[in-house]
């Protein structure tokens, strides 16, 4: 049997207005705690449809999360994809959903209200974010208010909010000591943008393992690709034309990887045999027409389920013994590489 709102006002002994207020959350200063609560406990006896709606309002929960990405283009880059795929089967284990959300709004408005408004608004429970760069300010305000926040491969120096990290600076050093290892000294980094955390992170890596073998930094071998396919082609063909005694680089992913082995292609050069490429998350790496990719590999599935987790011990109010987890980069090795 249907319910209405009707017989829910009839059963609680309450007026339809009442009722509409507790189930949509709106005006509930004008309802007394008591009466909210036997409005719930009819709702929840009646089995109002849909179900959530009665589940959420005994437990004063939306069971939604909102998981922020840059932009949604960037959902159909395979980092991001397998780290939302991870987040989502964690969420619908336990009976949540989630909503996707893009940080860039309009005219670069700030994004704390529009997500304070949410929280306060009881729309979500929590949020996973994925933006690796900006937004310090929008999620230290978020924090401050106690909104539960999960933060992905992301980190805020001076305040500890859970997050799920990568070790970067790790991942950078492996890479650049496999090259070093095998006989390569004259070694490039094509980074993402160096004005964010990660490609510094990633840099300082590159640096401690150049430092370690005494081969020394050269700053003329660093090149920003902002992990966009056309820049990371461009700042190879410049790398290239500015230092043609390169042989490796070092790419802060893989679709900057595969830019540069286009590009070391056109310049009249093969790969691996006058210059090797390490690649990282391990996204593609069977490209076709080229060599097999070498690449820092990430379980990128777990990183999203670890951070989902996280979250909703947070928002179930369970104390959090770990909440900072790191895993590290395992160098997965193909064609890409040859010893000299």
């Amino acid at each position: 049997m249907a319910y209405t709102y009707k017989d829910i006002a009839k059963k609680a002994k309450v007026s339809i207005s009442t009722v509409s207020r507790v189930i949509n959350g709106k005006d509930l200063q004008k309802v007394g705690k008591k009466t909210q609560e036997r409005v719930s406990r009819v709702v929840a006896e009646l089995d109002f449809t849909p179900n959530v709606i009665a589940r959420s309002l005994v437990s004063r929960k939306t069971f939604n999360i909102a998981v922020v990405v840059k932009d949604f283009e960037d959902i159909y880059y395979s980092y991001f994809s397998h780290v939302v795929s991870g987040i989502a089967g964690v969420l619908e284990k336990n009976g949540y959903y989630f909503q996707l959300t893009r940080a860039i709004k309009p005219k670069e408005e700030p994004l704390s209200p529009y997500y304070m408004k949410a929280f306060e608004e009881k729309r979500v429970d929590g949020m996973c974010i994925l933006v690796e760069e900006a937004l310090e300010k929008d999620v230290m305000a978020l924090f401050e208010k106690k909104f539960p926040v999960v933060l992905v491969n992301r980190y805020i120096k001076g305040i500890k909010i859970p997050r799920v990290l990568i070790d970067n600076r790790e991942g950078l050093f492996r890479a650049t000591k496999e090259l070093l290892d095998t006989g390569h000294t004259r070694i490039a980094f094509l980074s993402g943008a160096l004005r964010f955390q990660l490609d510094q992170d990633r840099l300082a890596g590159y640096k401690k393992a150049l430092s370690e073998a005494g081969a020394g930094f050269d700053e003329s071998l660093v090149a920003e690709g902002m992990f966009i396919y056309e820049k990371a082609y461009e700042a190879t063909g410049a790398l290239l034309k500015q230092e043609p005694r390169i042989t490796g680089i070092v790419a802060s992913d893989d679709v900057m990887a595969l830019a540069a082995i286009r590009r070391i292609r056109d310049a009249g050069l093969s790969v691996p045999e006058h210059i090797s490429v390490i690649g990282f998350n391990d996204m593609f790496p069977f490209p076709p027409g080229s060599p097999t990719l070498s690449s820092m590999r990430l379980p990128l599935v777990e990183i999203g389920k670890t951070a989902a987790q996280m979250l909703l011990d947070i928002v179930s109010g369970k104390k959090v013994e770990n909440d900072t987890v790191i895993f590290t980069p395992e160098y997965i090795r193909r064609e890409s590489v040859k010893p000299l």
